[in-house]
């Protein structure tokens, strides 16, 4: 994979804090400072000295690093990209060659980034969060699915504690729909996948990848219908690095939810945050194929049970579903 990694002067500004890095004239140092004015990375200077301005909005290696908690894994180990494809793609390839788990690829824009089915996930500049954490969970594959449901939960977490514990002024509206997707008042804010890859040891690893929607302008206008963007949604300027650490650490607590075999409990979480696991009249769309069904629970993974129109019963463990709108 090929990407334009974050400038080390950041990890070193990061460092620095307020005292700030000393001037220099060597043309790595200012080429660098220019890469970091050119993407928008807040620096003050002062006389001679230059420092990284702090915010809670600013996605940088060193911040990130420090400010997450370690509770699923000794220490969060960070890779951050300016410009990349495709994080899950950087994280696959990074676990076929030994990565550990607890590594997070994050980059400030995807070219290539990767959705559900084939399709591509909307991904401009400073506008959303777009991670791939690679995982080395120890529960039999078969239940490997069941991250994706941890994934949803945690962020469905994440966006509530932001609401009650008022740092935005409104309440949010927040449904999962299955499998992968987290809306807010019926719109899509943000979207999951899971990956799977082989590794050295004759083992595998998970990458959990999402983007979220966060400011204006992370959502095309074509989408503007059935997509939204926490800002909007909120109605008021959400910080990403706030929000991104509060979820990693979202992300530990299910993760180890999971890893404990605590499957059931997991998905009654994931249940009691969603409206269409049970009851949803549904569309099932195969190729050009559309089908009409009605939710009826969960399996043991988290596939979905589906009625069928002519009273047969269907199991989804992935597939193109959608609500039906009367």
């Amino acid at each position: 994979m090929t990407g334009l990694k974050h400038p080390s002067l950041l990890i070193d500004l990061g460092h620095a804090g307020k005292n700030g890095l000393p001037l220099n004239n060597e043309p790595w140092f200012r080429r660098e400072l220019e890469l970091c004015k050119e993407w928008g990375f807040q620096l003050e200077f002062n006389g001679d000295r230059v420092c990284l301005k702090f915010d809670q909005d600013q996605l940088t290696p060193y911040w990130i690093q420090q400010e997450t908690p370690a509770i699923a894994w000794d220490g969060l180990s960070v890779s951050g990209f300016l410009s990349m494809e495709s994080t899950n793609s950087e994280a696959l390839a990074m676990a076929k060659q030994g990565a550990v788990g607890g590594t997070l690829v994050f980059t400030e824009e995807q070219t290539a980034g990767k959705g559900r089915i084939g399709r591509s996930w909307f991904s401009p500049a400073r506008t959303g969060i777009y991670f791939s954490l690679l995982l080395k969970p120890t529960q039999p594959l078969e239940f490997w699915p069941l991250l994706t449901h941890a994934a949803s939960v945690a962020l469905a977490e994440t966006l509530r504690e932001i609401s009650e514990q008022n740092i935005i002024p409104h309440s949010l509206d927040i449904d999962i729909k299955w499998p992968n997707d987290i809306l807010l008042s019926s719109k899509k804010c943000a979207g999951i996948l899971l990956e799977t890859a082989s590794v050295p040891g004759d083992s595998h690893a998970a990458v959990i990848g999402v983007g979220v929607n966060v400011h204006p302008g992370s959502v095309p206008e074509s989408l503007r219908a059935e997509a939204t963007c926490l800002d909007d949604a909120a109605q008021s300027f959400v910080p990403r690095r706030l929000l991104l650490v509060r979820l990693l650490h979202q992300l530990q607590l299910r993760y180890l939810m999971f890893e404990r075999g605590e499957h059931h409990e997991l998905l009654e979480l994931w249940k009691s945050m969603s409206s269409m696991w049970n009851g949803a009249r549904i569309w099932i769309t195969k190729g050009n194929l559309r089908q009409a069904g009605e939710t009826c629970g969960l399996n043991e993974i988290g596939a979905l049970l589906v009625r069928m129109e002519d009273g047969s019963y269907e199991t989804l463990l992935a597939g193109d579903v959608s609500v039906r709108r009367e």
